[in-house]
């Protein structure tokens, strides 16, 4: 317990330039185990380590090394090896949402220059040293029932909460530009709390991996039954920008500045339903294929498929004509005919594999005659996990 106050400073008191390696011996003699990385990841550092950290498939390594390191200090009942890792990983989920650290400083200079006064404010010291109040936490979620699973849903919640906290950053600069300390230490509270919740979920994942409590967590494991992509940062997307990129549960009206419809599909029989969903419209060919993908980057062998309805919006469609595509790997396995806004929705169920990556892909079918129309939905995309095995290796 006494190291808990200490252990998340971990990365910065051992990577101190001042100081030499015979007192950072005298700190912890085993400092390079949790602090030095191998040769073989990006960066030998925690503070060397590629950016962005929206980048999953860059930063899983770090994360599978240093939760790998607690699972296993836990398994073998050491503790304080345990939360040292433990320790390194909180440091760097607040890494991940500290405003000074979300945004390109030079760019954050031009866009608000020092006022009159404060010609001597240093644009990442001086915010970064604004501490607030953690606000509530929720009880703890289970983030996956094996390292990587836990790996990759932790990276796409630092991927979340990277964007998310970035709304943070302007409104606390206007704060530390009035002098208005407790503003500034108000709006510093939001991402710390950001953080402190992706800590506790990290953390008690951990704890149930290591200390084999995963099968008392029935309803949490439950709950892991499914990714709904929704919810789901894509590393990659490109999406026509007059639409406004991809849209929830929606589509947008004569774009630019038309107002959202809601996701509707026509099914068989000619029934319309409204659907949860990813509202694209492929790109208009102006400066690009007339086409539009989000891609998603995937835990090796966690889920089995990929399951959704696919079609064009049935109160917008006009005369627009898509096909939908979907990619593993960058290879297509799954192309629709063209469809149209009389077309009822296809439901789509692509197993996965061992698939690093998925990619959808929506194609202009109609050459671009019905570009204003295209607007394509995925409906209910879910990826769907493998099934859980027991002691036994029995599926459940």
């Amino acid at each position: 317990m006494d190291l808990l106050e200490r252990v998340g400073n971990y990365p910065d008191m051992f990577d101190a330039p001042t100081r030499s390696d015979s007192e950072k011996d005298n700190l912890d003699a085993d400092w390079r185990r949790f602090c030095r990385f191998p040769v073989a990841m990006a960066g030998p550092t925690m503070h060397a380590w590629p950016h962005p950290c929206t980048a999953s498939r860059q930063i899983r390594p770090l994360l599978e090394h240093l939760m790998g390191g607690a699972v296993g200090a836990l398994g073998n009942s050491d503790g304080a090896t345990a939360v040292k890792f433990l320790g390194c990983i909180s440091h760097y989920l607040g890494d991940c949402t500290q405003p000074a650290h979300l945004i390109q400083l030079s760019l954050l200079e031009r866009m608000l220059p020092r006022p009159a006064g404060m010609e001597s404010l240093h644009y990442h010291t001086d915010i970064e040293t604004v501490t607030g109040r953690v606000g509530a936490l929720r009880s703890p979620t289970l983030l996956g029932a094996c390292l990587p699973e836990i790996a990759w849903r932790t990276a796409s919640v630092i991927a979340h909460d990277f964007y998310h906290c970035q709304q943070y950053v302007v409104p606390l600069l206007q704060a530390i530009f009035s002098r208005n300390a407790a503003e500034a230490e108000r709006v510093a509270g939001e991402p710390m709390t950001v953080a402190a919740q992706a800590t506790a979920d990290v953390w008690y994942s951990l704890l149930c991996l290591g200390r084999g409590r995963l099968e008392t967590e029935t309803s949490q494991l439950a709950g892991l039954a499914h990714v709904d992509l929704r919810n789901l940062p894509p590393s990659d997307s490109f999406v026509d920008l007059v639409y406004g990129a991809v849209i929830r549960d929606a589509s947008r009206q004569d774009p630019p500045n038309g107002p959202l419809v809601p996701a509707r599909l026509r099914f068989a029989g000619g029934e319309v339903r409204t659907v949860h969903g990813l509202g694209v419209l492929p790109h208009s060919g102006m400066t690009g294929p007339r086409e539009c993908h989000l891609s998603y980057d995937l835990p090796e062998a966690v889920f089995q498929r990929l399951e959704c309805q696919v079609g064009l919006n049935a109160d917008i469609g006009g005369d627009g004509a898509v096909r939908f595509q979907v990619e593993l790997d960058g290879r297509p396995v799954v192309t629709t005919d063209s469809m149209t806004i009389a077309s009822p929705a296809e439901a789509l169920s692509v197993p996965l594999g061992q698939a690093e990556t998925l990619t959808l892909r929506v194609l202009d079918a109609s050459d671009g005659r019905g570009f204003w129309h295209n607007h394509a939905i995925w409906g209910e995309p879910v990826l769907v996990r493998a099934p859980l095995a027991d002691d036994n290796g029995k599926s459940r």
